[in-house]
Formats: C-alpha cells, structure tokens, sequence
C-alpha cells in the first residue's frame, strides 16, 4: 500500500512539473545523477560548471534496497542522465527504472554495457595458493568485478562513455566537454605509465583483506591473496587465519593491506599471529574509491590523488 501511495504521488508531482517546466535552459536545469564516486568525478571532470552531479540518495556503492521519498524519486526521473555501475553495485537502479523510475526525462546508463568487467573467482588450493582470476574456477564461481575504475586504462574507456553521454545530452557544450576529456586523459594516461614503472620492480606478492583490488592483478601482474571472498565486505573466515598467516610469513611480506575506511577482524587476526613471528610487519591501506568520506573531500582529495596513494602503498607492499 505504501508504495502505491508513493508511485501515485510521484504521478502527480511528475504532471505538475512537467507542465510547469520552463522551456529555457542553464547550466543549473542540467543534471546527472550518479551512484558511485568514480563517475561523479568523470563527470564532473568533462561537463566542468555545464552539469550540477547529484548521487543516487542513500547510494552506499554496494548493492542495497532504498525506499526513496517521493521528491528524490522526481528529482532523479526530471534529472538528464543517471549513470549506474551494475555488477552487484547498485542494481537497485536496474531493479526501478522500469517501475519506480520510469515516466520522467531521464536517460539511464549502464555502465556495464561499455566497460569489460573483470570475471573473478576465489580458490584456495592444497599447496595455500589463492586464484583470483577466470583460470582454475568454474563457470558458476566467476562473478563480475563492477570496479573498473580501479584500473586507469578502463577508466579512461569510461570517461569517453561520459563525454560522448554528456554531448548527445547537451550538444551545445560539444567543445568544452571534448578539450576537458583530453585534459582528464592525459591524467589517466600519466597515472597508467606510472603504475606501470611500479608493475616492473614488483618483488613479492601482496595479502589484501578483500577480493577489491583484482584489477591491480589484471593489469599490472600484481599477485594478490585476498583474505575475504566478498568484493563488496570483509567476511571472516577465521577457520583459516592459520593458512593465511603461513602463507603471510613463506611469502616473507611485511604488510596486511586493508581496504580504507572497512574493518577486517579476521585481517586483524592474521596481522597479530604474524607479529608473533615477525613484528615489524604492519598494515597498509588500499582506498576502493567507490565512496569519499566527507573528510576526504574537505581534504582536496580526488580519484586521481587517491589513486596515486594507491600507487604509494603498492610500492610499499611489493618491495
């Protein structure tokens, strides 16, 4: 009953403010709505003043349900664009936009259906060999890996979705929009190069808390043993802490890395048996990028800054 009330409100709001619309246009009526961060900074990174970002209400960057309220749901459908992960990330767009979200002005796109996601799987072998890659697992183990933004050549195939988006959208800002790409590229280009200097005098493996980081391993041949199977949350496994703390010390790593702002109690739990052995060894971190925290925007801190920390801790860890 509840959701007929919404759905027949959001009617109503819908007639009233298509009929009101003003048939002008600026840079203030133009919006996108996005779910992730990644795409709020391509976004904003090409359409620059052109286009006010918004996220998705209460979008965490993981796969959840939401009740919106009626004036989110007009303001998403009277939006211009909305672009949305797929994957396991937000499917809750996919699941509305054909009910919920039908009926306004807004172009939905999926990001899956231009960017190659990465197929994982997690195996862990007799000898204490974890795989997280298409080889070795069977067809109903692979799940897509939504988190293409982690590797800078599939981000790059990203923002040229955006900006050819954002002119069929707004084709009065076609030059704007084409010189900030080539700006936003040459970035990405550079990060690319620069991972790619770290990738040659890679050493040993790395042990990650989750599965988030496989991107890394696709792209620049880093090896990595994830402790959790989830690419979305940590989940303990404690029954095998004991394999993982082996495997820490044959490897002869000196770091944990832990997904920024997520907890892993079983990542904590191998950290303190290592340091029984070795306790030098430490945590680093890895920022999955899905979502910034309100310090870390008070901070300055954007894609291409968090992703050169990235780079830091990777130098670290692989040495």
């Amino acid at each position: 009953m509840k959701r007929i009330i919404i759905l027949i409100v959001t009617f109503i709001l819908v007639f009233t403010l298509s009929a009101c619309k003003d048939t002008g246009s600026s840079s203030e009526d133009n919006v996108v709505y996005v779910t992730v961060y990644p795409m709020q900074f391509l976004v904003e990174a090409i359409a620059g003043d052109k286009v006010i970002v918004k996220r998705v209400p209460r979008s965490s960057g993981h796969q959840i349900s939401i009740d919106w309220f009626p004036k989110e749901i007009i303001d998403m459908i009277e939006s211009d664009l909305l672009f949305y992960i797929h994957g396991g990330l937000d499917n809750y767009i996919e699941d509305t936009k054909d009910s919920t979200l039908k009926g306004g002005d807004v172009t939905f796109v999926d990001m899956s259906k231009f960017i190659s996601y990465n197929q994982v799987c997690f195996s862990h072998d007799h000898e204490g060999e974890t795989t997280t890659l298409v080889s070795g697992c069977d067809a109903g183990e692979l799940s897509d890996d939504p988190h293409f933004w982690l590797d800078p050549v599939k981000m790059l195939e990203a923002a040229n979705v955006v900006k050819e988006k954002l002119i069929i959208e707004f084709p009065e800002n076609q030059e704007l929009f084409s010189n900030n790409f080539i700006e936003l590229s040459a970035s990405l280009e550079k990060l690319h190069d620069d991972y790619n200097i770290m990738s040659d005098l890679v050493t040993k493996p790395i042990m990650t808390t989750t599965m988030l980081f496989t991107y890394y391993h696709e792209r620049y041949n880093i090896e990595i043993h994830p402790i959790s199977t989830s690419l979305h949350t940590t989940q303990d496994i404690a029954t095998d802490f004991i394999e993982f703390t082996n495997e820490a010390l044959e490897n002869d790593l000196d770091y944990i890395i832990f997904e920024k702002n997520a907890n892993s109690p079983t990542g904590d739990k191998i950290l303190e048996e290592i340091n029984k052995t070795k306790p030098e060894a430490s945590k680093l971190y890895l920022h999955g990028l899905g979502n910034l925290t309100r310090e870390e925007f008070e901070e300055g801190k954007n894609y291409i800054i968090i992703m050169y920390d990235n780079l830091e801790t990777l130098n670290k860890a692989t040495k």
